[in-house]
């Protein structure tokens, strides 16, 4: 899950960021920005979470706390629905293979 949540982070800050600064970025993409920055750092707040459910043997809170993260994750997409952004493209692509593979390996 640490794996996880350095590539979330690494994504917020390497796109997310640097988009919302970008004076190109209109306002519409930059609402969806802000609301994605907010539902992920949400996203990274509910890994950690489920790292200390796994350490002190709470699978089930683990579990619920995976779902949190893929439904803040989820938030930012129908923000950015009907919209082709290839880097959110990908990003979304890596999640849907490797968060499950890396958060439920790890439970």
């Amino acid at each position: 899950m640490k794996a996880t949540a350095d590539k979330l982070e690494k994504f917020i800050s390497t796109v997310v960021e640097k988009r919302l600064k970008d004076p190109k970025t209109d306002e519409s993409n930059k609402e969806c920005l802000q609301q994605c920055q907010e539902v992920y750092e949400s996203a990274l707040d509910a890994i950690q979470k489920s790292v200390e459910d796994v350490s002190s043997g709470d699978f089930f809170k683990a579990n619920v706390d995976v779902s949190a993260f893929s439904t803040n994750i989820d938030t930012c997409d129908e923000c950015f629905s009907g919209m082709t952004d290839p880097e959110f493209q990908k990003f979304d692509d890596w999640r849907e293979v490797e968060i499950y593979i890396n958060c439920q390996r790890d439970l």
